[in-house]
C-alpha cells in the first residue's frame, strides 16, 4: 500500500518485463496509467499487456509493487 507523509504521496515502484528482452524496475508518480507505461516504453499498440497477471485496460492505475508483463502480439499467418 502507498505510504503518506503529510498528505503527500510518495512515489510508487513498478516492474516492466518485456518477455524475452528486458526487466525494468520503474519509479513513478502516484496516477501512473498503464497507458503511460506503454508510450514510455514506445510500444503502444504493439504488445499484450498484463498488470500481475491479469489483461488490464490502458487506463488502469498501477500502484505499487504491479508487475507490467508486456508480451508480443501474435499476428496470423496469412497466404
Amino acid at each position: 500500500m502507498q505510504k503518506t507523509k503529510l498528505g503527500v504521496r510518495e512515489p510508487i515502484a513498478v516492474k516492466v518485463v518485456m518477455l524475452g528482452k528486458s526487466t525494468q524496475e520503474l519509479v513513478r508518480d502516484p496516477g501512473t496509467t498503464l497507458s503511460d507505461v506503454l508510450a514510455e516504453q514506445g510500444v503502444a499498440g504493439q504488445m499484450e499487456a498484463r498488470v500481475n497477471g491479469e489483461t488490464a485496460h490502458p487506463s488502469r492505475v498501477l500502484a505499487d509493487r504491479d508487475v507490467v508483463l508486456l508480451v508480443p502480439r501474435i499476428r496470423g499467418g496469412g497466404r
